[in-house]
């Protein structure tokens, strides 16, 4: 569906340069979510506008579709003309943070806005200005304008409208930095649908690690104008190999407030002779399991909970616990060895590392 290869794009200012993509690539197959997250300024939105040539890269290549949108040639830097670019963005969709709306026209004119030049009868574009209003839930606000709805209502005309030409891609930058929690989780439920059910291919730019774990199959971290971690986002939570996934991710974990608790010298947490601070992370099948129990009877050990956490990540759990485990030296040891046989992942908090959590 969208592959990009090496791509760069430096923007040149009055008085100083911005390298705002390096070399990155990343290939996006068919009917995936595909969710890019980074810091303000980490190049994200410049990557998705390059996808369809709203921004130019310097070099690199642009297949979408199957069209070469950006290419090498004889070592020179090519890209498709303006004409042919049309018609390569037909099918792509996209919507923005602001929803970009005509104030002075009703939601049927803005979702008719982008058939008026497609040839279609007026009869056709008001067939299919209904069917898209019902796919977003809208057909009681026909004729309403955007001062009149929310701002989930206005995104949901925005998508509408980007699906007008039956888009085989959706472009989403930060489509919902600029709504309330129980509208975001509205939109990203509406665009899990539309994924299914139209096998529509979205890209979506974030800088919440919640909405990626809500709704994207794979994700792209990026940082300073490079993708500096990607993979499916199970394994990414699971496992982050860089410290800017790793804030991520404790971001929206309760888990990352066991510096909070250290800084308090909670009682829970006191590593005395014979006790040690654990994270034990338990993946997929082992979530289930009586693991805690089993292990405190069978090597005489007392494990504490301090913090608990579980986390469904496309329909798949993944469990934390943060624990002081208390007894004999050797039957902690034994303990632990025990809980890393069953696959659960073990991380042992020293002081210096709770210190770096607060």
């Amino acid at each position: 569906m969208v592959e990009l290869k090496n791509l760069n794009k430096t923007y040149y200012l009055a008085n100083h340069t911005v390298e705002a993509i390096k070399d990155v690539s990343l290939t996006v197959n068919d009917g995936e979510v595909f969710g890019v997250i980074g810091y303000s300024g980490a190049g994200k939105s410049s990557l998705v506008r390059c996808i369809n040539l709203l921004e130019v890269p310097d070099s690199g290549t642009i297949t979408v579709n199957g069209t070469a949108v950006t290419w090498e040639e004889n070592g020179a830097f090519k890209r498709l003309s303006n004409h042919d670019m049309k018609q390569v963005r037909k099918k792509i969709g996209m919507i923005f943070q602001h929803f970009n709306l005509l104030d002075r026209s009703t939601v049927f004119d803005n979702i008719a806005y982008p058939l008026k030049y497609s040839g279609l009868s007026k009869e056709r574009i008001r067939d299919r200005v209904h069917e898209l209003l019902e796919l977003v839930d809208l057909t009681d606000k026909i004729r309403a304008y955007p001062a009149q709805l929310s701002g989930g209502q206005k995104q949901r005309v925005a998508i509408a409208r980007a699906l007008a030409n039956n888009p085989s891609l959706l472009l989403s930058d930060e489509a919902t930095s600029a709504l309330d929690p129980e509208a975001t989780e509205s939109i990203l439920s509406l665009l899990k649908t539309l994924n299914k059910r139209l096998n529509l291919t979205i890209i979506l730019i974030t800088h919440e690690m919640a909405v990626i774990k809500s709704i994207c199959h794979k994700v792209a971290v990026m940082e300073k104008g490079r993708v500096v971690e990607q993979g499916d986002v199970y394994s990414i939570f699971a496992a982050p190999e860089q410290d800017i996934t790793r804030k991520f991710i404790a971001s929206q974990s309760s888990l990352s407030k066991i510096g909070a608790i250290a800084s308090s010298a909670h009682r829970l947490i006191d590593t005395g002779a014979g006790s040690r601070l654990v994270r034990l992370q338990f993946e997929k099948d082992v979530v289930g399991d009586a693991l805690i129990s089993e292990v405190s009877r069978k090597y005489n050990v007392n494990l504490s909970i301090v913090l608990a956490n579980v986390d469904l990540i496309q329909g798949v759990p993944l469990g934390g616990i943060v624990a002081v485990i208390q007894g004999d030296t050797s039957n902690v040891d034994n303990a632990l060895t025990y809980f890393r046989s069953k696959n659960v992942k073990i991380f042992e908090y020293a002081k210096t590392d709770i210190s770096e959590e607060v």
